[in-house]
């Protein structure tokens, strides 16, 4: 009457995802040039690499660069500064802009908890990234 199951094989141990979060090379946004170490870039994999695309992102401005003319990369955020927009539609806009392009990463679901302040010509951003497999990475740009 019931089903033979006796013999049947459950895998009831959780299979351990390790996400891959890319690879890259360590570049200081201040000086604008890559770092060196013994003469060679340096390499990052996983998180530090996330933070350096997300960093590089958020500071190309979209449509700008002839590499980027055909594909949707970067931020618009030059319309929405120091215009004389309602503040309440640029923190929206703003918002709206890096979300849309910090989650084009495949590792990225979302983000959360973003701050943008502005400080005369400087934007200080911070948000938490979530990740698919479900752990977050807190981020801070400064543009």
């Amino acid at each position: 009457m019931f089903p033979d199951i006796a013999n049947t094989e459950i895998d009831t141990q959780k299979s351990a995802e390790t996400t891959n979060l890319g690879k890259s090379f360590l570049f200081d946004f201040d000086k604008g040039d890559f770092i060196l170490q013994d003469g060679r870039l340096v390499n990052v994999e996983d998180i530090e690499a996330l933070k350096v695309w997300i960093e590089k992102v958020l500071r190309t401005e979209k449509f700008r660069f002839e590499i980027y003319k055909n594909v949707d990369y970067g931020v618009a955020l030059e319309d929405l500064i120091g215009q004389t927009l309602p503040r309440q539609f640029v923190e929206s806009e703003l918002k709206r802009e890096i979300r849309e392009s910090v989650i084009k990463h495949p590792m990225v679901s979302d983000i959360s908890n973003l701050i943008a302040e502005q400080d005369g010509s400087k934007l200080k951003i911070s948000f938490k990234v979530n990740l698919v497999d479900g752990n977050t990475v807190n981020t801070e740009v400064n543009i």
